[in-house]
């Protein structure tokens, strides 16, 4: 394999775990020249797999990884190699984490990881703590969590107290009979942990105002399930949720894998003219522009006829969002090395890496928007075991 060139030195290294679907995007977008990160290594646990990977992800020899890891060993060689990557992505099976997170971090590897991030929320704290002993950043791989329109879009409705989130996709018949979001030892969370992360994330964002220390006094009441669809293996296939919040706010999802593909969200707010949407907040349309979506009707003719007025906000997309990631994701994990030996932790105030840095502050809220995020997961869960009852938090 080809050598590191100078240009490459200083970005952070990026081993693979796995050579799934969701790993080939995420390949392409670490090896953008804006990621701050190189593919370093991957791992497979067949040779096929690996080299097939690597042909296909990396069509420039140059950029491909020097480090390739196959057989049942694989996963451990790569975390446990000093010289192959200062940080991992694991995209694997979500029963798989706990292990192979744990193994990453004692290895002195940065990690991010594929959502849902653990089968419990005591599961994930357990990892942010050994990442805090370690002094090795853990984040979470939601995508739009980085986007500049999103940002924009939970600031676009003062007083926000309604966000509707349908996120659903149609499985095929080997969807069903083969994937691991429907297997009880892949990722038992089903459609909740898949699909209803993204809706739960949005919701904590937008009633939190982007603030995490608002996010760690307790935002989130109660949840229900109020219909759920499960299959033989007792996974969640399809699901309507309600997540209530401080000040009578409420999240609405509807997440599941039997409806064609839809990923729109809308926030409501108290005495807002307009109604803001997103139709693409996951998997978003390409283009040099992304749309936020402000709408408002009204009646004429003693009401018998509607009238829609809207107008759009646009966010540049000259970087998509899995690109922009992976440059948070180097720039934080930088920080953390520079500063988190030189201060205090705190992991009951949810502070898992010391330093004063405007890069470690954003590391602990991601976390933290993490953690919470599985917390509200845990509980949604709850419901689903005790018949859809409210769970309080």
């Amino acid at each position: 394999m080809a050598a590191v060139n100078s240009d490459d030195a200083d970005k952070l290294a990026v081993g693979i775990c796995g050579c799934a679907r969701i790993a080939k995007k995420n390949a392409s977008a670490v090896s953008s020249p804006f990621s701050s990160c190189r593919i370093s290594a991957i791992a497979s646990r067949t040779e096929e797999k690996a080299t097939d990977f690597v042909y296909e992800v990396f069509g420039d020899e140059e950029q491909r990884p020097t480090h390739i890891f196959s057989g049942v060993d694989a996963y451990d060689n790569l975390l446990e190699s000093k010289q192959s990557c200062d940080a991992v992505y694991i995209p694997l099976p979500t029963k798989l984490h706990d292990a192979y997170v744990g193994t990453a971090l004692r290895n002195k590897k940065h990690v991010l990881l594929e959502k849902p991030v653990a089968v419990s929320a005591q599961s994930y704290r357990e990892m942010l703590s050994i990442a805090s002993q370690e002094g090795k950043f853990l984040m979470d791989g939601t995508m739009f969590v980085h986007a500049n329109r999103t940002k924009e879009f939970v600031k676009a409705i003062p007083n926000a107290n309604r966000v509707n989130f349908n996120f659903t996709f149609r499985g095929d018949e080997d969807f069903f009979k083969n994937d691991i979001r429907v297997k009880r030892e892949g990722d038992c969370l089903g459609c909740i942990g898949d699909l209803g992360w993204y809706c739960v994330r949005m919701g904590l964002l937008v009633f939190s105002d982007l603030k995490a220390d608002v996010l760690r006094q307790g935002l989130v009441k109660e949840v229900q399930v109020v219909n759920c669809e499960l299959n033989d293996e007792g996974v969640p296939i399809d699901a309507d949720c309600m997540v209530y919040f401080s000040g009578n706010r409420v999240l609405s999802i509807h997440c599941g894998f039997k409806h064609t593909l839809n990923q729109v969200v809308t926030i409501f707010g108290t005495g807002s003219e307009y109604a803001s949407t997103i139709t693409d907040v996951v998997l978003p349309h390409k283009g040099d522009h992304l749309n936020i979506s402000l709408s408002k009707q009204h009646m004429i003719d003693y009401d018998q006829i509607c009238i829609h007025d809207g107008k759009f906000l646009q966010s540049t997309n000259d970087i998509v969002q899995e690109v922009c990631m992976w440059h948070n994701f180097a720039k934080f994990a930088r920080k953390i090395d520079e500063e988190s030996s030189q201060a205090a932790a705190d992991i009951e105030s949810e502070k898992w890496w010391g330093g004063d840095s405007d890069e470690v502050k954003s590391a602990n809220d991601i976390a933290s928007y993490s953690l919470h995020t599985q917390i509200v997961l845990d509980a949604l869960m709850e419901s689903i075991q005790k018949g859809g009852v409210r769970i309080p938090l």
